[in-house]
């Protein structure tokens, strides 16, 4: 699955947050990401140390990949989160297309 076909999932539970504020993201959508924001970073080679799922789909642990921070926008846009993806190198060459 593409970062582009991950646009309209739906968000992820949140363990720190209570279950009213979860239950009531349930229903939102993504519908903005911000790649240019403030704390945000561009692609940066990490070494992943644990299991991490790429923006392709796969899981990867014990090798480099690469890693970005940006922010996602739920609902009407006032809620933001602060989000992180992973890729390999052709991930993001097939994405930057």
């Amino acid at each position: 699955m593409s970062s582009l076909e991950n646009l309209n999932r739906v968000p992820p539970f949140k363990l720190s947050r209570s279950l009213g504020w979860n239950l009531d993201r349930r229903d939102m959508k993504i519908t903005q990401r911000i790649y240019d924001g403030c704390d945000c970073y561009p692609w940066m080679k990490v070494f992943a140390w644990w299991p991490v799922k790429t923006i392709s789909g796969n899981y990867i642990w014990g090798r480099k990949v690469y890693k970005r921070k940006f922010w996602v926008v739920w609902g009407t846009g006032f809620h933001m989160e602060p989000e992180v993806e992973y890729a390999e190198l052709f991930d993001i060459l097939r994405i930057e297309e």
